[in-house]
């Protein structure tokens, strides 16, 4: 099986892939992760039998080369890839590429319900595999002696995401505390590491997750939002796409930056609602993203399409 990916380091394959490699050589499977290079691609895929093709929107010549390479072609989505992320969000280019690796796929793999609707376009065969957590590596902490911090997770691609209520939030008195690559003026800013992530959110008293609601955030599939349920503690998050439905872990919904003042606020004052909300999240993510039972569906899922 060969793991075709852009870049092995990224968020997205450390979520959807790397973490499964020792379920799949434990079912039999050979994973052999490879990045895509810009050139000569055909040399990363020659001599494979079953592909996956990672979240890459490639060429229709070089997917042409693939399809007839790949006994089996799997394709992995996770992100509303068929429009951009910033205005304007449509993108005849990117729908032209989309539609047809999902068109030429044997199976795809679609990280939420949203983005399954938009594959069986045109796709025959598709099944929702959501990105999941190792809930045991977050450890809920008694914060209650610590100053009240607001959490936000992320990249400096989403750091726009952040603006919608950042500013609000600074001003009512909130302090903000960004784990990314960078971060903006008046927050607490720490940088990335695997390491640290967990221990970082756990330390916190509540996880934002604002979201824009446009085209391609519709189809995100609210991984912060389990990190912060996984770490026990509240989420406050904009009713966009996935996270409507990750409400049910307890999570409130907030839309105007009023909103979401007020509901930081009120959970400031109200430490025994925190830790309720928290033991909820955790609870909700352990039983339905824990990244244990979720492999044994995708090995599932990877060994009928192979057969």
């Amino acid at each position: 099986m060969l793991l075709l990916t852009h870049r092995r380091a990224d968020a997205s394959f450390r979520v959807r892939w790397e973490r499964y490699l020792p379920a799949l050589r434990e079912a039999g499977f050979m994973p052999d992760v490879r990045e895509i290079p810009k050139r000569n691609k055909r040399q990363v895929w020659q001599g494979a039998d079953v592909v996956v093709l990672h979240r890459r929107l490639l060429r229709s010549g070089d997917l042409a080369r693939l399809r007839r390479q790949a006994r089996v072609l799997i394709y992995d989505v996770d992100d509303a890839l068929c429009y951009r992320d910033r205005a304007p969000f449509r993108s005849r280019q990117r729908e032209r590429r989309f539609f047809e690796t999902v068109a030429a796929a044997d199976l795809v793999l679609a990280g939420n319900a949203h983005l399954a609707r938009l594959a069986r376009l045109r796709a025959d065969k598709v099944r929702v595999v959501p990105s999941a957590i190792d809930v045991e590596q977050y450890e809920p902490q008694d914060t209650s002696k610590m100053p009240f911090t607001a959490v936000w997770i992320g990249q400096s691609a989403t750091l726009p995401h952040l603006e919608i209520v950042r500013g609000a939030l600074l001003d009512a008195g909130i302090a903000v505390r960004v784990i990314a690559d960078r971060a903006p003026d008046g927050v607490e800013f720490h940088a990335w590491s695997q390491e640290s992530e967990a221990r970082l959110l756990a330390a916190s008293h509540v996880g934002l997750m604002p979201l824009p609601d446009t085209p391609f955030t519709r189809g995100k599939c609210g991984y912060k939002l389990l990190q912060y349920y996984a770490a026990g503690i509240p989420v406050i998050a904009s009713p966009v796409g996935v996270n409507r439905s990750l409400a049910a872990g307890g999570a409130i919904l907030a839309r105007a930056s009023t909103e979401w003042v007020h509901a930081v606020c009120a959970l400031k004052v109200d430490p025994a609602r925190r830790a309720a909300l928290g033991a909820k999240g955790r609870a909700f993510v352990a039983r339905r993203y824990a990244a244990s039972s979720l492999a044994e569906r995708l090995v599932r899922l990877l060994g009928s399409a192979t057969r």
